[in-house]
């Protein structure tokens, strides 16, 4: 039945994909493209400054030493799977743990520094959607629609939020331990410990305020790069905002975003929602399609560079000796 959903999502989202195009139109959208040409890969430096920063605020959960380009790539690898699995964006997040543990990380504290990291990250996200709808208030445009989606977003994961936290200093995965093993989980039974002790470490993380106070501020950071990125793809377009539009733009379509994770890669939702915020704001509907076309350009170019990285750290498991495996 969840394949099905999921599948049922990406066909209304394809729908939805070619119905939008449709009523803008083809020849103005690639047009506006066009005019972007050869500039485009500069277009991608502000991604990547919005990369430094958000693998920075991983950087200060980590106590033990690891070069910070194995842990870009590392993130860089997790997020490729976030992009492509179907799982609300966390089916890369195990994976950045188990590519931790190939640097020389404990299982345990790569685990926790993954958990609290992707918290933190989804509170900061929270912050910058409320920040980008009180812009959107004071500009006073036409903007119900979004506004009422990037609301709705923002509360949506600040209840989330609540849950997950609370859940995390009560012992969370030892409470997933306990509900598989009373469900007939008896295999789970060596894996107690092991949960107990993630538990731990996720408590301690929290209570190191030095290690949060930089998580928080690396991530939050990370969003408001997202606004020079913005600004930087409307302007290869040819489209010309002050910051507070592009604010106003950025965090509306995260909203949007977060409001349709079940879709797979918010296809059709992410054009849709991005014609309504430019069209609410005085745009034209051909910017918003031509730069959400930018935007999955510039995820298909983080996209193969991290599935590139996932294949060389397997790559290098697979070269690894079952002794080597175990002692790891």
């Amino acid at each position: 039945m969840k394949v099905r959903l999921q599948w049922l999502a990406l066909a209304l989202g394809c729908l939805l994909f070619l119905w939008v195009f449709q009523h803008v139109g083809f020849e103005e959208t690639f047009g506006q493209i066009r005019e972007v040409g050869w500039v485009f890969p500069l277009l991608l430096l502000p991604s990547v400054l919005t990369w430094v920063l958000f693998c920075l605020g991983w950087w200060w959960t980590l106590s033990s030493g690891v070069s910070f380009p194995s842990l870009f790539f590392a993130r860089a690898a997790g997020e490729a799977l976030n992009a492509i699995i179907p799982l609300a964006y966390l089916g890369g997040e195990p994976v950045k743990a188990v590519l931790l543990r190939r640097l020389g990380i404990p299982l345990a504290d790569g685990l926790a520094s993954v958990v609290v990291t992707k918290t933190v990250g989804v509170f900061t996200y929270c912050l910058f959607i409320f920040m980008g709808v009180a812009a959107a208030l004071l500009q006073g445009k036409n903007l119900s629609a979004p506004l009422v989606g990037g609301v709705g977003a923002g509360l949506f994961l600040a209840a989330s939020l609540f849950i997950l936290y609370s859940s995390q200093r009560r012992g969370l995965f030892s409470m997933l331990y306990g509900l598989i093993y009373r469900f007939g989980g008896e295999g789970w039974i060596k894996k107690r410990e092991a949960a107990e002790i993630l538990d731990r470490k996720i408590v301690a993380l929290y209570a190191t305020t030095r290690t949060m106070a930089g998580c928080l501020i690396f991530s939050f950071l990370g969003w408001l790069a997202t606004v020079a990125e913005t600004y930087v793809f409307l302007w290869g377009l040819g489209v010309r905002v002050d910051l507070v539009t592009a604010v106003v733009i950025q965090a509306l379509a995260l909203g949007v975003k977060a409001v349709t994770f079940f879709v797979p890669g918010s296809l059709g939702t992410q054009e849709g929602g991005n014609v309504l915020i430019f069209l609410g704001l005085g745009l034209s509907g051909q910017a918003a399609l031509a730069f959400s076309l930018l935007l999955r350009g510039r995820q298909a170019v983080w996209i193969l560079m991290g599935l590139a990285v996932f294949t060389r750290f397997r790559w290098r498991e697979l070269q690894m000796s079952p002794q080597t495996d175990l002692e790891s």
